[in-house]
């Protein structure tokens, strides 16, 4: 390095720690603190308040373990997920714990990305903070519906919590240890993605079973991946072979799996992945990233190159998640739902981002200017407070968001009686509709009439079709 470059460097030393160490979590708490204040001033909706009631069939139930059995059995096998929310809704306030429930669900998808960035790309505690909150927030620039995706709690504890559970997973499997804990706490967490959610269960059995077949064929020591695997394929198998799956697809799926029509499904998925790739938010965070792992001293970056199997595994998971998504759609029949878009949209950009780290290890010898890394930053800011979600989460929050809230927390007070239920003229942005309609028949009404200890709940004026 000639001399003037050392002194350029040297003198841009205090700029790159003021970038890393003021710049970046000043943009991050710029960008996140409006959706984590929106998050106080969502409603409960739909599926809400029959959690809530633990109803099923608007027909209230004497605990939870009776409604998740009766869930498994006559509508959806995700009997872990389906307890969790019986037992937290059970035991909350809608009207003052909704946004709490909601910030630990958040908090949850933070805390297995610090750890996910901690454990495999070796960050310290606070780069790690600061790579978990910089991928989370490409993703929620990137999101076409954040009020169906974090503003909604059944849906974001369904599809959510499992990525959570999923990532802690991987994590684990990735530095094995020989005590009795990791092992009890490797086939737990194996037995609950899948009883979470059945797509996270499938992606995790791939993963575990190509882990199972590599160990066995390099002749690795396997006994982790062996526990998980048999774990994992038991809560699967218990997964799928639930009635309620069946009688939930013939009622709600016109075509169930449609291979007529694969090429069709084929081309939507990649379209898809396709699409992600491509989004700016998470391509400057992935850039975002490297140098936040340039500037955390990781042994990698100091000299000793990746194992050459991450990139290549990563690779492959993302494949496998756009097959996965194409599977859901065949099974289906129909095009995914944007909470279902939003849950392979996480899993494909964190695997994109391990790509990016680690695939091409002689990015990490360039020595990157100061102006080159501001200029990334920069364009990093701009991708995020830029953004479409930014801008409305501002507009909710100086709007409607405040006053809907308001006056939805005075009606969820009432109890008793017939209730006519106030709709807003204009939902806020960031608002799920309530789907509360004229007709007192309506599931939705039933469980509301449920929660408000009601005889009767309509919205005379609504517009609204019963879900």
């Amino acid at each position: 390095m000639s001399t003037s470059l050392q002194n350029d460097v040297h003198m841009f030393s205090p700029t790159s720690r003021a970038l890393s160490r003021y710049f970046i979590p000043l943009i991050l708490i710029v960008f996140l603190a409006p959706f984590v204040a929106l998050l106080f001033y969502a409603v409960p909706t739909t599926d809400d308040f029959c959690k809530a009631t633990l109803s099923f069939q608007c027909v209230p139930q004497q605990n939870a373990l009776r409604v998740t059995w009766l869930y498994y059995t006559q509508w959806s096998p995700r009997w872990l997920t389906i307890l969790i929310q019986s037992l937290l809704m059970r035991h909350v306030d809608l009207v003052s714990g909704y946004g709490w429930m909601l910030l630990l669900v958040m908090a949850s998808n933070l805390a297995a990305l610090w750890f996910f960035f901690r454990t495999i790309f070796g960050f310290s505690r606070y780069s790690s903070v600061l790579a978990a909150a910089v991928f989370y927030s490409a993703w929620v620039a990137s999101l076409a519906h954040p009020e169906e995706i974090i503003f909604w709690l059944t849906g974001a504890t369904e599809y959510f919590l499992s990525l959570s559970t999923l990532l802690v997973l991987l994590c684990l499997l990735y530095k094995p240890r020989s005590s009795a804990w990791y092992s009890a706490l490797v086939g737990l967490l194996s037995l609950a993605v899948p009883a979470q959610h059945e797509m996270a269960g499938l992606f995790l059995w791939a993963v575990l079973l190509t882990g199972t077949i590599v160990s066995r064929f390099l002749k690795l020591p396997a006994r982790q991946w062996y526990l998980a695997f048999v774990s994992a394929s038991i809560s699967q198998f218990v997964v799928m072979l639930s009635r309620g799956n069946s009688i939930r697809a013939v009622q709600e799926h016109r075509h169930l799996w449609d291979f007529r029509h694969l090429p069709k499904w084929l081309a939507h998925s990649f379209y898809h992945g396709l699409d992600w790739l491509a989004l700016p938010s998470v391509l400057l965070a992935a850039c975002c990233l490297f140098l936040l792992m340039q500037s955390s001293g990781t042994s990698q970056i100091s000299g000793r190159p990746w194992p050459r199997w991450i990139p290549l595994a990563a690779i492959a998971g993302m494949l496998f998640v756009v097959a996965e998504y194409c599977l859901v759609e065949m099974a289906s029949g129909s095009w995914s739902p944007d909470r279902v878009v939003a849950w392979f949209s996480f899993l494909f950009c964190l695997l994109f981002v391990c790509v990016v780290l680690t695939g091409i290890p002689e990015i990490s010898r360039i020595q990157f200017s100061q102006a080159t890394k501001a200029g990334v930053l920069l364009m990093w800011a701009v991708s995020l407070l830029g953004s479409n979600n930014f801008r409305q989460a501002l507009q909710d929050l100086h709007g409607p968001a405040r006053q809907w809230h308001r006056i939805d927390a005075e009606q969820l007070k009432q109890r008793g009686g017939d209730i006519n239920f106030q709709l807003p003229a204009k939902y806020p942005k960031f608002s799920m509709e309530q789907e509360i309609s004229s007709d007192p028949g309506c599931w939705v009404n039933r469980c509301l009439a449920n929660y408000l200890h009601a005889s009767t709940v309509a919205s005379p004026n609504s517009t609204e079709k019963c879900p």
